[in-house]
């Protein structure tokens, strides 16, 4: 038996629906929430409308019965040394981390994923500055190689 509470965001009605479904699942059903707008309790900032916003969040969320919400599927996009990059987490295995490299072979640049290794912890930019350094496919950055192929 499953519930699933999808696209909740900031709004403090979500974190009213949150904790009233909670307690209503208890602590042996399953209580989904799918594609939430926020990943930490900092995104809940100031809002004259919603007083105490933030300590609600962190009652509700993340200091709930059960220890709190665990991440079970995330895609991270973002850019480190220029490069673009995709980190993976799918529970209960380490993150994944990628990052495309442009292959020339079909006459167009296709964004290929180079698998750079893993983490338990998420990714940060440093990370991946490092893990890409490392890789000889990554040795000259993308704009040098744009450039490379031009002549």
């Amino acid at each position: 038996d499953v519930q699933a509470l999808v696209f909740p965001n900031t709004d403090t009605k979500y974190l009213k629906d949150i904790k009233q479904i909670g307690d209503a699942q208890g602590p042996d059903r399953l209580f989904l929430l799918i594609n939430p707008a926020w990943s930490k309790v900092e995104t809940w900032g100031f809002n004259i409308l919603a007083p105490n916003a933030q300590k609600k969040a962190q009652e509700a969320i993340f200091d709930c019965e059960g220890g709190g919400f665990q991440e079970t599927y995330v895609l991270l996009r973002f850019s480190a040394r220029g490069e673009d990059c995709v980190a993976i987490k799918a529970y209960p295995y380490d993150w994944e981390l990628y990052a495309y490299i442009e292959d020339e072979s079909y006459g167009a640049p296709i964004q290929t994923p180079i698998r750079l290794g893993s983490s338990e912890d998420k990714p940060t930019s440093t990370l991946y500055t490092e893990l890409l350094n490392k890789k000889p496919e990554f040795k000259l950055t993308k704009t040098m190689r744009q450039m490379s192929n031009l002549f």
